[in-house]
């Protein structure tokens, strides 16, 4: 019960941090782990969509873990998902090895974010609202759920642009 209740708190701290984002507010490391996002985004050209995706998704790595919906690492990638992109079998020694890699390889943690945006972003035709929408909410982009995300990334990437990260 105790670890439900602090999942809980942590993942409610973790909407208000991105809803409220300040980024005056963001500390050394912060700001050297958003650096490190960005340059391995650039030449995607997702590097503003995966600083807010980390943001938003982790507090910038301070919540790595979300047993309930099965996300992990500092984008928190679904672990099915993952699985299947890499095209291992759905097995519980399989989940826990990638989940593992999620958490504790920021180069594969920031592949597999990318391989999803620029999945989406095909499906999508670029249309950036709802590649972020899909990225939260997969094929149900459409809802509400989904499209807050969308927003709150949005807002997200305006705040970050007003500073020099």
């Amino acid at each position: 019960m105790n670890l439900k209740l602090i999942l809980f708190i942590s993942l409610f701290i973790t909407n208000i941090f991105a809803v409220n984002f300040n980024p005056s507010h963001l500390s050394k490391k912060d700001i050297e782990t958003l650096k490190l996002i960005k340059k391995q985004g650039k030449k995607h050209g997702l590097s503003y969509s995966l600083m807010a995706i980390a943001i938003k998704e982790s507090s910038i790595g301070k919540y790595l873990v979300n047993v309930d919906s099965r996300d992990f690492g500092l984008y928190q990638a679904n672990i099915k998902t993952v699985i299947s992109r890499h095209k291992v079998k759905d097995t519980s020694w399989n989940r826990n090895r990638y989940a593992m890699r999620l958490i504790s390889d920021f180069k594969f943690a920031t592949k597999n974010a990318i391989a999803e945006l620029t999945y989406w972003r095909k499906i999508h035709n670029n249309d950036w609202r709802k590649v972020w929408s899909s990225y939260n909410g997969g094929w149900k982009y459409n809802s509400k759920r989904a499209r807050k995300y969308s927003r709150d990334i949005a807002t997200i990437i305006r705040r970050l642009k007003q500073v020099e990260v």
